[in-house]
């Protein structure tokens, strides 16, 4: 077990023990975004890469990586580009707390797979969502509460095939802020 402390970026004390995810949920985005500094220094490479794939599992948690990523303005943009897709992978319930950005779908997470394999068809996508199912060189843009979920999503899509995919890394969040509406809870 790995206890990680980074009290000068405000976060809390939290131990490593295989399911990184869930230690981390506990910090608030601003406090994620320090870490993913922390995490990338000399020092912190060092002591993550003595535990099996904590490497791999804090890239995950706390960037994107190679992933593409979305930016607010692009996200904006989208009515003015119905060739792009736009899906939101929280779940439904989160959707009527907190609304939805326009012309987003949703897909929540745990169907994403699913959905944009080979044996969805293009019937099956159109019949659910009112759209052609994307091809693999369609833009799809990904999108939940605070980036965490969609880039497991963009990536899932990537190991598919998709060769477009991106992470809308402010997420709900920035969306909610830059538009003025109430902050999630």
């Amino acid at each position: 077990m790995l206890n990680l402390v980074k009290n000068r970026a405000g976060c809390c004390r939290w131990m490593y023990n295989g399911t990184f995810n869930a230690a981390v949920r506990g910090i608030s985005t601003v406090n994620r975004r320090k870490m993913v500094l922390f995490t990338e220094t000399p020092a912190a490479k060092g002591l993550l890469s003595k535990v099996s794939s904590s490497s791999t599992v804090v890239s995950r948690a706390f960037s994107s990586g190679t992933m593409k990523i979305a930016t607010y303005e692009e996200v904006k943009d989208l009515c003015n580009h119905p060739e792009k897709l736009l899906i939101d992978v929280r779940e439904p319930h989160e959707l009527l707390e907190t609304g939805s950005i326009p012309t987003s779908i949703n897909i929540p997470l745990g169907q994403v797979q699913t959905i944009f394999s080979d044996d969805t068809s293009n019937e099956d996508f159109r019949g659910r969502f009112g759209r052609e199912k994307p091809s693999k060189d369609a833009q799809i843009i990904f999108m939940c509460k605070v980036g965490i979920r969609s880039d497991k999503a963009a990536q899932t899509v990537t190991e598919l095939g998709f060769r477009n995919a991106k992470n809308y890394k402010g997420s709900w969040t920035e969306w909610s802020e830059k538009e003025g509406l109430p902050a999630p809870k």
